[in-house]
């Protein structure tokens, strides 16, 4: 891999035969007014005008190459390899910055320590379009990103932590970024940051927006393989019960009294539930 430009946002486009949708975001990139950008674009092979768009601004693109791929995390992967700057961002053909000013924002908002900024997105449907926001605690733990995920299109990303953690994993067809956050968040504990900026439009006709059952069956088969079947089965409970808001206004509530009981008050409550569990004839713990 390249050595690493401090300060240099490495943008990275995938696509294949993208010539509808392609100029659009090419545009989108090159009009940002953040100065230090490295632009690239891995093509993976395509027959239709997508070449002739991407010759259009050969000038202004830092690297480009078209040849097969072995789907798009591979050809992300080769993105990342040829990519300098310190921090990736991956706007796939079809996509679009929010607006032009939207990677200096970005920039500016990057804290000490932190190696993963995350925003937000619009996602856009034929009819409508709704914000998506993802993970937006500034601490995600195992169960924030369980089930939800940061969206690559609206993240900065160290390019330090894919030489330190590896590439997006080719065993997966639709995942793979999801896996790529979860190890960093959850398995090794690299800092993120939320920051309530709308970074881009994601149009909603992508692999994994068309085959979402599949993303999930993935994900599924990921978290079992590191947790085990059972471990999986009640961390999905646990996911349902937390959006649940009544249960958890109970386990607040619980957890208050229990900071705040003297251990004589507890003991007659305890007493109290055992009382009532025996005439209700329920088993006594």
């Amino acid at each position: 891999m390249a050595e690493i430009k401090e300060n240099l946002i490495s943008v990275i486009t995938v696509c294949y035969n993208a010539e509808n949708n392609l100029e659009r975001t090419i545009l989108s990139v090159l009009n940002q007014t953040y100065s230090n950008i490295e632009y690239i674009i891995i093509d993976g092979g395509s027959t239709d005008g997508t070449i002739d768009l991407i010759k259009k601004y050969a000038d202004k693109i830092t690297y480009w190459q078209s040849e097969t791929d072995k789907g798009i995390y591979d050809a992300m992967n080769k993105g990342i390899q040829k990519a300098t700057g310190e921090w990736i961002n991956f706007m796939n053909a079809g996509d679009l910055f929010s607006s032009t000013t939207i990677l200096q924002q970005m920039s500016d908002a990057i804290k000490p320590g932190t190696r993963i900024l995350r925003g937000n997105i619009i996602r856009i449907y034929p009819k409508f379009k709704v914000k998506s926001v993802g993970v937006t605690t500034q601490e995600p733990d195992l169960m924030d990103m369980f089930d939800n995920t940061f969206h690559h299109q609206a993240c900065l990303i160290q390019n330090s932590l894919f030489r330190e953690f590896g590439l997006y994993s080719t065993d997966y067809r639709l995942c793979s970024d999801w896996k790529f956050f979860f190890d960093c968040v959850v398995l090794h504990n690299v800092k993120s940051q939320y920051v309530d900026l709308t970074v881009a439009h994601f149009k909603m006709d992508g692999t994994s927006s068309n085959n979402s059952i599949l993303y999930k069956k993935e994900q599924e088969s990921y978290l079992k393989n590191i947790y085990g079947e059972e471990q999986f089965n009640l961390l999905h409970e646990l996911k349902v019960y937390r959006k649940l808001k009544i249960i958890t206004l109970y386990y607040k509530g619980f957890c208050y009294m229990m900071g705040h009981l003297s251990q004589q008050n507890f003991s007659r409550l305890l007493m109290i539930k055992r009382f009532v569990r025996r005439i209700l004839g329920i088993s006594v713990n």
